[in-house]
């Protein structure tokens, strides 16, 4: 019997030919868009779940969170306070990441060995091996890291520093890191073979911070200090909620920090650290939820148009269907027989279109590099193959259960008369509303793609009040998030560097190139994720504190970015200066309506430091639309300023000699920072990289767009060749009876342009609600325009028409002999 059903239903597919490609094309775009972006997920939201008790583990998710503002810090003194202050906790691990480099000794004669920094090194507590368990190799998680000067390596890091030693032999040797700090190995463990945010390989033992000389840097008992290095996880007691631990956490920021009520703390669950650049490790790539939220969207609303697809063509195909139905019925066919025959169909086609999608993945994966992460690999292990299975199990449901049931209430008795018995009412009600429906999520991402990229040529080709072209950074690797500078709630950082130093010697080296327009020193880039917000600005006399954008240079920072100073002067050349520039709506933020009056007055810096206003400049921005522009204060501070911004002639130079010319900034970096990588980037790049997230979801709806669209082309295709077919004789007629090429033609389209026209109404509603929610996501936006659903409109028509157009104009030109010899 069922030998029966699958070659019946091999010879329907392989007779219509046609329908059955476009529905197997019209499944394989949708399962292979699901496909890619279950791999997607499923890697996503790997990170750090292989921990025992990981549902157990939280992170302190601490900061401004009423301004959702989040730090990737707690207070030092906070872990300890917890410990003593808050019930519910099963262990509590403080860590401190920081950079240094690294000295390994070496054996009689030989020379140390010099190691450059990789972001994977932390300070941390003995408790952190009791919440995150590590295979030991030598040494004990009770032990290693319970005494000052004190390491704990990874086996390959630990291959790295001594060669192939054993673990047991690694014990006992000695490291020094930024070459003063001498620390000796006291256990080995085991490489991590999970995805995690946690990618670190050494472990200094926080018992070293008040024994050394990094006591002068980490503070651990002052409430005070804002570090960006400080992180703390949890582990909870059975049982205990985080909500309970939130509520504790409240109380006991307001007795630490008193007045400072902007400040708070709550509990993220372990894997949530992957989607928050805030925490982990350094150098670890984020994931963004937003955008696999857009992608599972895209997924789901794919497969669903190849459903759609399957089901209107199978209705269509009823008059086809409709004798074969009735023969069976007469020769003993039942309901669930004839039911099955459809299923079987149904499921043949979802195959054929499973195992072409698997063919897919390849192609895709090499197409869409730049937006599958890179640890995103397609591999036949069991949970793809459920998922595959469950897509098929679900497609031939949902797809074959109509057509089964619909096809199987034909009555023999009518259908063997030449018949058609069509089950919605002859007028194709069921087919039309699928059409519609169609185009309502084909018009949908069209609509969303016009939108997102109107927001995103506005946010990149926006006037930001500063020069961002040919002006490249070079920043030393302390300050682009690896250095965990510590600075007081106003921002300023207390400990001396010699870098800046150095970065003067490397400023007059690079100065020397031909096609170097100028170069400045600062503290950072003046836009981008490394502008940090302070609190704690305000007019001396004044006791209200306000939010500020600090940035550190001199009085070469205003030409060179092309501000333009509307009250007052430029800062003084000197380094003794402590002058201070404010931005216009710095100055009206402090009560000046002409701002002209705020020079010469004195505003606080800092650690309460009166300083001068010197001059006023116009507004300008200095992170993402995505918030509203803050106050600015630019400070010359020659311990800040750690950056060089280089100008050059970029208009006068071929790509082969802006290459040469960042050859030699290379060179010289090396002459003054050996052994230091050098890091550079375009300015303009820095701007487009804040919107990287944003720029990929746009990318995922473009993609989402044009599949949509394709398969409803294709279903709309496979739709007009059978409405073609069944209306041969009427076209005919109307053609012996002087209806023109034109007239048939407009017969034929004019049914598309209504269904689209009224899926472009149903949908103008829901696409503004969901358009207008997503541009509320930034605090500077394009508007919202009614030309960009009339354009969406346009194109969906026009699109439809060229589908239909072809096949529609072959009918109209068909001799009408053919279609009436047999009347």
């Amino acid at each position: 019997m069922f030998k029966n059903y699958w070659m019946v239903a091999w010879r329907t597919l392989v007779r219509n030919r046609v329908y059955s490609i476009v529905n197997v094309l019209g499944l394989a775009f949708g399962i292979c868009a699901c496909l890619v972006i279950f791999l997607i997920n499923r890697y996503e939201y790997s990170f750090d779940t292989f921990h025992p008790d990981h549902d157990r583990i939280f992170c302190v998710d601490y900061g401004a969170l009423a301004k959702e503002a989040h730090y990737r810090m707690v207070p030092l003194p906070m872990p300890a306070a917890m410990r003593r202050e808050i019930t519910g906790l099963q262990t509590v691990a403080a860590f401190y990441n920081y950079s240094a480099d690294v000295t390994v000794p070496g054996n009689r004669n030989e020379a140390p060995q010099q190691f450059n920094d990789d972001g994977s090194l932390v300070i941390a507590e003995p408790q952190y091996f009791d919440i995150f368990q590590y295979q030991w190799l030598s040494g004990n998680a009770a032990t290693s890291l319970s005494l000052p000067n004190s390491v704990v390596l990874t086996a390959e890091k630990a291959r790295k520093y001594f060669g192939n030693l054993e673990p047991d032999k690694v014990i006992g040797r000695t490291i020094f890191y930024q070459d003063s700090l001498m620390v000796r190995v006291t256990g080995v463990v085991a490489d991590v073979a999970g995805n995690t945010d946690l990618n670190f390989s050494q472990w200094i033992s926080y018992a070293t911070i008040p024994l050394s000389w990094l006591n002068r840097k980490i503070k651990l008992d002052d409430w005070n200090k804002i570090d960006g290095s400080s992180q703390m996880m949890v582990k909870l007691a059975a049982g205990v909620t985080p909500s309970q631990i939130d509520t504790q956490l409240d109380a006991l920021i307001k007795q630490h920090l008193g007045k400072r009520t902007e400040f708070s703390a709550i509990l993220k669950p372990l894997w949530v650290i992957h989607f928050y650049e805030h925490y982990g490790g350094w150098v670890v790539r984020k994931a963004n939820m937003g955008v696999l939220k857009v992608l599972l969207a895209a997924a789901l609303f794919i497969l669903i148009l190849a459903i759609i697809n399957f089901v209107n063509l199978s209705t269509a195909q009823s008059m086809r269907r409709a004798r074969e139905i009735g023969v069976r019925k007469v020769l003993g066919g039942s309901k669930s027989g004839i039911a099955v025959q459809f299923f079987t169909e149904t499921l043949l086609v979802t195959i054929g279109a499973a195992v072409l999608a698997v063919l897919m993945i390849r192609p895709v994966f090499l197409l869409f590099a730049d937006l599958i992460p890179a640890g995103v690999h397609f591999r036949m292990d069991g949970g793809t193959l459920l998922f595959l299975l469950l897509v098929v199990a679900a497609t031939t449901g949902l797809a074959g259960f109509y057509p089964a049931k619909v096809l199987g209430r034909y009555l023999p008795t009518v259908t063997l008369k030449g018949i058609a018995a069509v089950p919605d009412g002859g007028k194709g009600e069921l087919r039309k509303g699928l059409i519609v429906f169609q185009f309502i999520i084909s018009l949908l991402f069209i609509i969303m793609s016009f939108v997102m990229g109107s927001q995103m040529r506005y946010i990149l080709h926006k006037n930001v009040g500063i020069k961002t072209d040919a002006i490249i950074t070079i920043t030393f690797p302390l300050n682009q998030g690896r250095g965990g500078i510590t600075m007081n709630p106003s921002g300023t950082k207390r400990e001396p560097s010699p870098i800046p130093g150095k970065m003067a010697i490397l400023a007059d080296k690079i100065r020397q190139h031909t096609g170097v327009v100028q170069v400045i020193k600062e503290g950072a880039p003046p836009v981008g994720f490394m502008r940090r917000s302070f609190f704690g600005f305000a007019l001396k006399n004044s006791y209200e504190e306000m939010e500020v954008s600090l940035h550190y240079s001199n009085e070469a920072y205003v030409p060179f970015y092309g501000l333009k100073l509307i009250a007052g002067r430029n800062l003084l050349p000197g380094d003794s200066s402590r002058e201070v520039l404010i931005s216009e709506q710095c100055a009206h933020a402090l009560g000046f309506a002409d701002v002209s009056k705020a020079i010469g007055r004195e505003v606080l810096v800092g650690d309460n430091v009166a300083c001068p206003v010197a001059g006023v400049v116009t507004d300008f921005y200095d992170r993402s639309f995505h918030r509203a522009a803050r106050p600015i204060i630019i400070r010359h501070d020659i311990e800040q300023e750690t950056v060089l911004g280089v100008k050059i002639a970029a208009q006068q130079m071929t790509a082969g000699e802006l290459k040469t010319l960042i050859g030699h900034f290379e060179k010289d970096w090396k002459a003054v920072f050996p052994g230091k990588p050098f890091e550079y980037s375009f300015l303009d790049e820095i701007v487009a990289g804040m919107y990287a997230d944003d720029l990929r979801a746009e990318r995922v709806i473009n993609v989402a767009m044009y599949i949509t669209v394709l398969i409803s082309c294709l279903g709309l295709l496979g739709l007009t060749i059978l409405s073609t077919e069944r209306r041969g004789r009427e076209i005919g007629i109307r053609k012996v009876l002087g209806a023109t090429v034109q007239n048939i033609m407009v017969m034929l389209c004019k049914e598309i342009v209504r269904l689209i026209v009224l899926a472009l109404l149903i949908v103008t509603p829901l696409a503004s609600f969901l358009m207008y929610n997503w541009l509320e996501n930034y605090a500077y936006r394009s508007p919202l325009s009614i030309l960009m659903f009339i354009a969406a409109g346009a194109a969906a028509i026009g699109i439809g028409l060229l589908t239909v157009g072809l096949q529609a104009m072959k009918a109209a030109m068909a001799n009408p002999v053919k279609s009436l010899r047999t009347e």
